[in-house]
């Protein structure tokens, strides 16, 4: 009997031990996937109130007015990723009353409505005091799950960073370094091309807006800022694999340079594609970009 009662005894503890490794281990699983599966948690913490623009204090987005089927795509990733999207009228290669900020340059007027387009989104950052803002330009495309990446990358990036790329042109000249990150890798930027998708601080608009000549580019402002980035005047770090690429359709023209066609002018693939997911497909012609008059 006693013997029997033994038995019990180291069944029941057994038992209780085996009940007690679960009950630990589905916290710890809890606690890992928390984040990935509820990322409201940690953007609150970097940011109140900054759930609905990945954890930065605002998203600007710069659209031509005549381009409705681009702002039709990119309120469609608004929607889907629920975010608070501020799509501002963009400058126009036409507008010669904006432009004679930029009389003493040589540029060409596509590039120098670029320019300014950027350029007054830096000072509206600092007019407006935001600690952060992400610019992205309207004929992009983002992964499916850029919020939850984007609540690792909050967690990874260095306090230091005037600027962050979630995607660019040319990926060379970088140095990865060491993070938490489940799959992408943080680097800083080498020389990074085209200017789609990326993050500017209150302290990097700040460089920007005092260190780009304005009156007097030398070139694209996409070429201008990584001059910055090499002389180390701007401190940037960049995402890979991009999270934010250009999304360029058969019949999407681009604005800055009319005689490239969309094909093959895309950037990198993504691993999952918001854009497609939603329906949408760059090698079929979009029937809102065939009534936009060429500009």
């Amino acid at each position: 009997m006693i013997r029997i009662l033994e038995r019990c005894l180291r069944s029941f503890v057994c038992f209780l031990f085996f009940i007690l490794v679960i009950y630990n281990s589905a916290l710890l699983f809890q606690e890992f996937l928390q984040p990935l599966f509820n990322p409201d948690i940690n953007a609150k913490e970097l940011c109140s109130d900054c759930t609905n623009t990945l954890g930065f204090e605002h998203i600007y987005v710069i659209n031509l007015d005549f381009r409705i089927d681009r702002r039709k795509k990119m309120e469609a990733l608004g929607n889907y990723h629920h975010l608070n999207l501020d799509i501002i009228k963009a400058i126009n290669k036409h507008d010669t009353v904006a432009l004679s900020r930029l009389n003493n340059s040589n540029l060409d007027n596509g590039v120098k409505a670029c320019y300014l387009s950027h350029y007054t989104i830096f000072e509206s950052i600092v007019k407006n005091g935001y600690e952060s803002a992400l610019i992205l330009e309207d004929d992009v495309d983002m992964e499916l799950n850029i919020t939850n990446i984007m609540t690792e990358v909050h967690h990874n990036l260095p306090n230091n960073w005037d600027m962050l790329y979630l995607g660019h042109c040319a990926v060379y000249g970088n140095r990865y370094f060491q993070t938490n990150l489940t799959v992408h890798v943080l680097h800083t930027s080498g020389h990074p091309q085209c200017l789609h998708g990326y993050v500017v601080s209150a302290e990097g608009a700040k460089k920007l807006v005092e260190k780009l000549n304005i009156d007097n580019p030398n070139d694209r402002i996409d070429m201008d800022i990584p001059a910055l980035i090499i002389n180390e005047e701007i401190i940037s770090y960049s995402i890979y694999p991009p999270i934010v690429v250009q999304f360029k359709g058969v019949n999407d023209f681009s604005d800055v340079s009319p005689t490239i066609d969309g094909v093959g002018t895309g950037t990198y693939p993504l691993m999952n594609s918001t854009l497609r997911f939603l329906g949408y497909d760059p090698n079929v012609k979009d029937p809102n970009t065939l009534n936009i008059p060429h500009h």
